[in-house]
């Protein structure tokens, strides 16, 4: 809140750093293409910590930003009465290694000892890959997904999903939502896919933001969907021999990525100074033209910007070749009429993959590490991180307690 009020952004607590989901600003969006009896435990366990029940059936379930940090408490709460402890305010600098085995991990408070280290990072931890690859930890460069995000009048959203009686619809099915691909096969450069990607009907886009001197947005939504903007990433996944940067043992270096996001979100700060959000009409974007508008959700203010200077120009070509699809999609003009595009958002998925075997689910010369989730680039969501992190759970009992035959 005070960030949002015009605060000094906090290194180590912001919006990707706190309790709660991929970071305290997650609005807890369950949905994930996986199925099975994990996925199910999963969404079990969120109803049982006062989620709505709803999310057992819905196709699309959701927490809602104004429920989740109840939902994380809770389960906190949980794991504590089972003997877990939680350290607040608490950074891992480093892992604690003794003979090729990982022994824990030593911390701004000190050393915290253990023959397992379930690494759950997060992929806004730079520091943190930084630290692993400078002790010699595996990972390599994985492609990720970044643009823009585009907001619209939720108004709008409802009479494309549910025709001119849409206000009678909203009162039954709530705000709606689309999900939208555009193949961008004309580009200049090649053809990739242009998506929507966390769509948030009745949502409020946010400042991703991390490192100082750095801009990136995303996009959440309270459980009722009721702010008047609906909003969504625009996204184009990069592939690691177009991230540029220095080679590494003759290929792309692992941490390759994470400096292609930092180089955009430093030109995207650099356009205010201060945190605003640099913004573009679509219209205007398309035209490669400049504009006055700047009503948006964004709390901390805009400012008008040509948001071809904040993306890779594979990534700006895939959206300029494939926006005009979506609008065709929407049977009209509204989707980019009255649209207005806010940049960059860089944080769609992991840059990075730290590596494991397997079979085992640890990571080979480091025994006892166990990446998982998203920061470890095996998972693109809360409910696949979570069912990722389960599975690994699993290998340790195997390890330290195997069940006789």
């Amino acid at each position: 809140r005070r960030f949002d009020s015009g605060g000094e952004l906090e290194g180590d607590n912001n919006y990707l750093f706190g309790e709660g989901g991929a970071g305290c600003f997650s609005d807890g969006k369950l949905t994930c293409r996986i199925s099975g009896p994990d996925v199910d435990h999963t969404l079990e366990a969120f109803v049982d910590v006062g989620g709505h029940e709803s999310i057992r059936y819905v196709h699309r379930p959701h927490l809602g930003s104004n429920r989740l940090p109840m939902i994380s408490r809770n389960f906190r709460r949980k794991i504590e009465q089972w003997g877990g402890e939680y350290r607040f305010g608490c950074r891992v600098d480093r892992l604690l290694l003794e003979d090729g085995c990982v022994a824990g991990v030593e911390t701004s408070d000190g050393p915290i000892r253990g023959g397992a280290v379930l690494l759950g990072i997060g992929h806004s931890a730079r520091d943190t890959y930084e630290a692993l690859f400078a002790q010699g930890v595996p990972m390599a460069a994985k492609a990720f997904q970044l643009g823009l995000r585009i907001e619209q009048p939720q108004e709008e959203v409802n009479r494309w999903k549910y025709g001119r009686r849409g206000s009678e619809y909203v009162d039954l099915l709530g705000a709606a939502d689309y999900s939208l691909v555009a193949k961008t096969s004309k580009t200049k450069r090649g053809g990739r896919d242009l998506y929507t990607f966390c769509m948030c009907a009745g949502g409020m886009v946010i400042p991703s933001v991390s490192e100082p001197g750095q801009f990136c947005t995303n996009g959440m939504s309270n459980s009722r969907h009721d702010t008047p903007f609906a909003n969504s990433g625009l996204m184009v996944t990069l592939e690691p021999h177009e991230f540029g940067g220095p080679s590494y043992r003759g290929g792309v270096h692992p941490l390759a990525g994470v400096e292609l996001q930092r180089r955009y979100e430093r030109a995207a700060f650099a356009l205010s100074g201060d945190y605003r959000c640099p913004v573009q009409t679509a219209q205007s974007f398309l035209q490669g033209r400049g504009d006055g508008r700047t009503e948006t959700s964004y709390p901390r203010g805009t400012v008008a910007a040509n948001l071809s200077n904040v993306l890779p120009p594979p990534v700006v070509d895939a959206l300029q070749a494939g926006l005009p699809q979506l609008g065709q999609k929407w049977r009209g003009e509204g989707f980019l009429k009255e649209a207005l595009l806010h940049g960059p958002e860089m944080r769609g998925s992991s840059p990075v993959r730290i590596a494991r075997d397997r079979a085992t689910r640890q990571t080979d010369g480091f025994e006892g590490l166990y990446p998982i989730g998203e920061g470890a680039g095996y998972a693109g969501g809360i409910v696949s991180a979570a069912v990722d992190g389960l599975r690994s759970a699993r290998e340790i009992v195997r390890r330290f307690a195997p069940v006789a035959a």
